[in-house]
């Protein structure tokens, strides 16, 4: 029997082969253009969400085709993306698209089907934060609004497109009596026209925030509770009521006011907001401090989200003034623990972009000490805050422990917005 030639072996494999690469070149190049298609679906625009800054959207969706509008305060960034089921059309065509360019040519072969496969899509950004994003027709309203904002804001100091309430926040009280008001309580505020409710609302935020400047508040249960047995309707009140009910909860200064407009646009997605709050001596009915703020918020169309906002900012004035915040902030947020005898800041939450992140602080860090004074010495939350309490422009030493490994940071204090 004659052996077969190496010659002959060798063309047989030869064959084999040829054939497996003529079936599995087409089938990768296929399941390349499905892949294309899967990374350029709409739906990485799932991804976005407000806020959100310029180097997140890039680092969650990548940079644009192509740039639309850059004036220095607004950004129109378009992708050219397919449809979120583009893929599944893409396999229904694979034993002919591969013959038609596959993943090879793939972008030119849009012209060759009857409808294109890419669609533009806008994403945009005012003062370097995400505003709106999705196709044009689709977000031609809300583009507006976010050129609205960066008219009406862009030559404002602060970093995001968000618009600042005009809030203004006055009163003798200052650092050297502050001591004296411990307790606080927060009346019932008149609601705005037509909007019940509204009052109850901005004064649970007031409380919130007052408990954040570690002011002791008295619990709305008490209060309701004097309400009923004096009778009183605090939300038509004269001032001696008010000052009496004061007296009664043990608190040193009450908190009045009222919420002068409420509204809610729903075609333009915005709203506007105003409201003004009153603090006086319990004892002596001495106005002590009088905040007022309004917003017109073109981003949002939550007007208790524009409360919010007003009320931080009247408190972040009232804080400064009286020494319970300093005038500069790093963006960070931490809880005060202690273990085995040892006080310290643990880092829950950092602002990105702001001076704590830029100066390398990681949430989970643990802060001993603030500019050399250790937190073992802070016998209240509100002594640790004393001690870590930095003006804008100042810089403020940390001393970090970082998974048993000490360091140590210097992290200068960029202007509070509001003050």
């Amino acid at each position: 029997m004659n052996e077969p030639s190496d010659d002959f072996s060798f063309r047989g494999v030869f064959v084999r082969l040829t054939g497996a690469l003529l079936i599995l070149i087409p089938a990768l190049l296929t399941g390349c253009g499905v892949a294309y298609t899967i990374i350029k679906s709409e739906s990485k625009f799932d991804k976005l969400a407000v806020p959100m800054t310029k180097a997140e959207v890039v680092e969650e969706i990548g940079g644009p085709d192509r740039v639309l509008r850059d004036d220095g305060r607004m950004l129109v960034w378009e992708y050219s993306l397919t449809a979120r089921r583009q893929w599944l059309y893409e396999l229904g065509l694979c034993p002919i698209s591969v013959w038609v360019g596959g993943c090879i040519i793939y972008p030119f072969t849009n012209v060759a089907m009857e409808h294109e496969r890419e669609y533009p899509h806008h994403v945009v950004l005012v003062n370097d934060e995400l505003c709106a994003w999705g196709t044009p027709v689709a977000i031609l309203q809300r583009r507006r609004a976010c050129e609205t904002v960066g008219y009406q804001y862009g030559r404002m100091s602060g970093t995001t497109g968000r618009p600042e309430p005009v809030v203004t926040g006055l009163g003798p009280i200052n650092r050297d009596s502050i001591d004296r008001y411990k307790t606080m309580a927060v009346m019932v505020l008149e609601d705005a026209p037509n909007v019940p409710g509204s009052g109850s609302r901005v004064a649970g935020i007031v409380t919130t925030l007052l408990l954040d400047l570690d002011i002791n508040m008295v619990e709305r249960a008490k209060l309701d509770e004097v309400l009923k047995e004096q009778v009183i309707q605090l939300t038509h009140a004269d001032d001696a009521n008010v000052l009496k009910v004061g007296k009664l909860v043990g608190a040193q200064a009450i908190i009045v006011g009222g919420v002068q407009q409420w509204e809610r646009q729903e075609q333009s997605r915005s709203n506007k907001v105003s409201l003004s709050l009153r603090m006086i001596d319990v004892e002596t009915g001495q106005l002590l401090f009088n905040g007022e703020g309004h917003l017109a918020d073109f981003t949002s169309d939550d007007p208790e989200g524009s409360a919010h906002l007003i009320v931080h900012r009247i408190l972040a004035r009232f804080g400064s003034q009286t020494g319970l915040l300093g005038s500069g902030r790093i963006g960070v947020n931490w809880e005060l623990l202690e273990e085995q005898g040892i006080r310290f800041y643990m880092v829950r939450e950092l602002r990105s972009g702001l001076p704590a992140e830029k100066a390398g602080l990681k949430v989970g860090d643990r802060i001993l000490a603030c500019n050399g004074v250790s937190l073992n010495a802070a016998m209240t939350d509100r002594d640790a805050k004393q001690f870590c309490r930095v003006e804008a422009g100042e810089t403020l030493q940390l001393q970090v422990r970082r998974a048993n490994n000490p360091m140590e940071l210097f992290v200068t204090a960029e202007k509070r917005p509001g003050l």
